[in-house]
């Protein structure tokens, strides 16, 4: 055995352009198949890292001119389905945006989640540092600029 692996040695040391192709590829497979596979199980596999996660549902508004499609409430609604409540333990509302972030002249587009003022409490989550939001600033209309960031995000800026 020790002299077929020798003998393999010793080939692929001679025809270097084809061991230097054959590790490359499998670098690239190697490297690609973990870095699908890591993604797959921070998105999919692993729990999110709030308390009760199996607990949280989504609530949408079904169109009734085409029935397959759902579509988030108005804030109204949302606000009337809040104090209407008699089946969740809370209700908080959410909404993904694009904004600009800018400072000094140069500005970048973030994702941002809009959410109601009781969005820490109903998750089980509390800032690091600072606070959370108040109902005065959830109020439509009041122009509160008030923001809680990423901890990477606070780190960076």
């Amino acid at each position: 055995m020790l002299h077929d692996f020798r003998f393999a040695f010793r080939q692929l040391v001679k025809a270097r352009a084809f061991t230097t192709a054959a590790v490359i590829v499998l670098a690239l497979g190697i490297g690609v198949n973990t870095a699908i596979f890591s993604l797959v199980n921070a998105l999919l596999l692993q729990p999110p890292h709030y308390p009760h996660a199996e607990e949280v549902v989504q609530v949408f508004s079904q169109d009734k001119k085409n029935p397959k499609t759902f579509r988030g409430f108005s804030y109204p609604t949302y606000l009337d389905i809040r104090e209407r409540n008699s089946v969740f333990s809370g209700v908080m509302a959410h909404n993904l945006a694009m904004v600009g972030l800018g400072a000094k002249g140069s500005t970048r587009r973030a994702f941002t989640d809009v959410v109601s003022s009781n969005y820490c409490s109903v998750m089980g989550v509390m800032p690091l540092q600072g606070r959370a939001f108040t109902a005065e600033e959830e109020t439509p209309g009041r122009g509160a600029q008030v923001a809680v960031v990423s901890y990477n995000y606070w780190k960076k800026n």
